[in-house]
């Protein structure tokens, strides 16, 4: 068979392909490649971008949500910042007592301190509201310190920044210490002190008589329930004496305050020692410290000075020739009266030795208060004897008075601190009973808060006196979410 020849058309296109330049064919298959390649590359840098546009969208968005709460934090601890200085702001204006009271105390109308005439009966509001969207709430008030010296105060306060339907946005905690410091209930801080505040009489009721009370900042007068009223600011000086029933030959070198307080508990012996049968003393006796015999134990303490308890029935001697001797050369004598009555009369009277030891080291106690008035109340009538008696005699549930004038008169010095008198030191009773003819003197010594504070504990320390929150030692605070 012959080879078959192409039609005309057909020739002339393969001659057409044959004559094509081989560099224009294989530009055209690269043109035909990057064709191919551009529209993946173009989706790839188009996903790219709008990746980094949303990241730089959340960012954004992250950036404000945060600026957001961070306000927020910073506005609850704004609210809680506002709510601690309300808070101070009322203790201080209306409710200073409370300054040396623990929160949980508040509440119970317990009153380690007088109050002064400043003071309402009652707490102040220990939560509030920061305009509409704050809340503030007191979450704990400790008081480490004592009434006599005063102390810090550590404040917890919780703020809270509400969003609506009353839900918390942002809750800030802050911690505050203060600063509580005594001052006289009627000067300001920084101002020269005119009183301890100690009262060196103190009674539930108190009928003065001829008695004169000495020592110008200690010689104070306390009465419970001479005086009903709550407007203490308005009496004046004599409707103060009239309250107490001083006599024209009566007078009191201190303040004399009209009010409540809570009395701490009367001494008691410690548990861990064994007493016999408690005293009669009617004759003379010595009672020496360091004696473990007898109506008496030594209570070790270490390295400090032992003290001495000595349990008596009761205390009955009638005539100059019997004499209570108590010798504390050796340490504190501490005597406890659990009978009906402590009297000295016809010149009896208590010796205590030697002459320059402090009040605090003889003390003399009755039985704990009778609310109920379930027993008849102890009979205590005090003398002094050729020499001043320093004592520190506590009797809840006592009548009490000084029997016959001054053996040793007071002897004053320009401050108006005294020396001598029939006892020196302090008296506290249910009742102080002073005759009219009666021109005993107490003296009480300026220190004699600070002698019961380091013998006896800080509870002893009471006081006729105001409280001051001032700056802050310590700040801190934190948030959540």
């Amino acid at each position: 068979m012959g080879q078959q020849e192409s039609s005309p058309p057909a020739q002339k296109m393969l001659t057409l392909l044959r004559n094509i330049p081989k560099s224009y064919a294989v530009n055209s298959r690269r043109f035909f490649d990057k064709e191919g390649f551009i529209l993946p590359l173009v989706l790839i840098i188009s996903l790219i971008i709008s990746t980094g546009l949303m990241a730089l969208a959340a960012r954004s968005w992250l950036g404000l949500n945060g600026s957001i709460r961070q306000s927020q934090s910073r506005q609850a601890r704004e609210i809680a910042e506002a709510g601690l200085a309300r808070l101070i702001e009322s203790l201080n204006s209306d409710y200073s007592y409370l300054l040396i009271k623990d929160l949980g105390d508040w509440g119970n109308q317990s009153y380690t301190s007088s109050i002064c005439t400043n003071s309402q009966i009652g707490s102040p509001s220990t939560t509030g509201t920061v305009g509409s969207d704050g809340r503030y709430t007191l979450v704990d008030y400790d008081f480490q310190g004592s009434p006599f010296y005063g102390g810090k105060a550590m404040i917890r306060m919780r703020g809270e920044r509400l969003r609506g339907s009353n839900s918390v946005a942002a809750t800030a905690i802050v911690d505050q210490t203060l600063e509580i410091k005594p001052k006289s209930c009627t000067t300001s801080f920084g101002e020269p002190t005119v009183t301890s505040g100690f009262p060196g009489l103190l009674g539930q009721s108190i009928v003065l008589g001829n008695n004169d009370v000495f020592g110008k900042l200690s010689g104070n007068v306390l009465c419970l329930q001479c005086y009903s009223g709550t407007d203490y600011e308005s009496l004046t000086r004599a409707q103060q004496e009239s309250y107490i029933q001083m006599k024209n030959n009566g007078s009191v070198a201190g303040q004399i305050f009209l009010g409540p307080i809570d009395l701490p508990p009367v001494p008691e012996p410690p548990a861990s020692l064994s007493f016999g049968t408690p005293l009669d003393i009617t004759t003379s006796t010595t009672l020496t410290a360091g004696t473990n015999t007898g109506a008496c134990r030594v209570e070790s303490r270490g390295a400090g000075t032992p003290i001495t308890h000595c349990i008596v029935n009761s205390i009955d001697l009638n005539s100059k020739n019997k004499i209570l001797t108590v010798d504390t050369t050796g340490g504190d004598v501490r005597i406890y009266v659990r009978g009906p009555q402590v009297t000295l009369t016809g010149g009896a009277a208590i010796r205590h030795i030697p002459p320059n030891a402090p009040a605090s080291s003889l003390g003399l106690f009755g039985r704990p208060i009778d609310p109920t008035n379930a027993y008849p109340d102890q009979l205590v009538r005090l003398a002094g004897a050729s020499t001043t008696n320093a004592l520190w005699a506590f009797f809840p549930d006592g009548n009490m008075g000084i029997n016959g004038g001054s053996k040793e008169t007071a002897e004053c010095d320009g401050t108006g601190e005294c020396t001598g008198g029939d006892i020196n030191g302090a008296v506290w009773a249910k009742v102080w009973n002073g005759s009219s003819s009666n021109v005993a003197q107490l003296v009480v010594p300026a220190d004699i808060g600070t002698q019961l504070f380091n013998s006896f504990g800080p509870q002893y320390a009471l006081g006729i006196r105001d409280y001051v929150a001032l700056g802050i030692s310590h700040w801190s605070s934190w948030t959540k979410q």
